[in-house]
């Protein structure tokens, strides 16, 4: 074999890399701003901490957001996004043991697939401890109470369930790769959230 021949030795497997999208890193670099805004609130969430938590420079953070003000403000609107879609996906589910396992369903998905929304999420229960977070906050928790049709009025036993259903929900989605997958524990963490909304039996099938 000659110097410039890159033919792969016979049996070989020939190996490819994907590389993700633009759009899939920013979405990656957002997610976990929004954790380190639920930890640490937007004062002590530097873009300097930003870049050593995503592995990326903190020039090259700068290059897709050029102050943290656009940065932290896109972490907060890629978190309300995201809870507006799986709200929005449930428009046409009226009946309310079946809207609450379609909402369990939609939030578990979104928890494992992306953890700084799971640790801002519980941060949106009032009261919210950062009040510069409160405007986007306010949002999320909104769209999760409409999600399971709470208000101010809802009795308190309904209120106490969603709040310990979150609960339950965010701290097994951030704590499940210690044991298993994401794809072993979903259905485990779906049948908490459901029973600890107070449901008795199988979780009904969603689309």
């Amino acid at each position: 074999m000659t110097g410039g021949d890159r033919t792969p030795a016979a049996g070989a497997v020939p190996t490819s890399r994907i590389r993700p999208t633009a759009a899939e890193i920013d979405e990656a670099v957002l997610d976990i701003t929004a954790g380190l805004l639920a930890r640490r609130g937007v004062r002590d969430t530097s873009v300097q901490a930003v870049a050593d938590a995503t592995g990326y420079s903190k020039t090259g953070l700068l290059g897709r957001f050029p102050t943290k003000e656009q940065l932290v403000a896109a972490a907060l609107d890629q978190c309300v996004r995201l809870t507006r879609d799986v709200h929005d996906g449930l428009d046409d589910v009226a009946d309310p043991r079946d809207r609450d396992a379609a909402a369990v369903a939609g939030l578990v998905d979104l928890a494992l697939r992306r953890r700084g929304w799971a640790e801002l999420v519980l941060a949106s229960v009032p009261p919210v401890a950062d009040a510069t977070l409160e405007p986007a906050l306010g949002d999320v928790f909104a769209l999760v109470s409409d999600l399971f049709r709470i208000d101010a009025d809802t009795d308190l036993p309904r209120r106490a369930r969603v709040t310990g259903m979150l609960g339950a929900l965010v701290v097994l989605a951030l704590t499940h790769e210690r044991e298993t997958t994401a794809e072993v524990a979903r259905p485990l963490v779906v049948a908490v959230c459901w029973s600890t909304l107070g449901h008795e039996g199988a979780v009904p099938s969603v689309p």
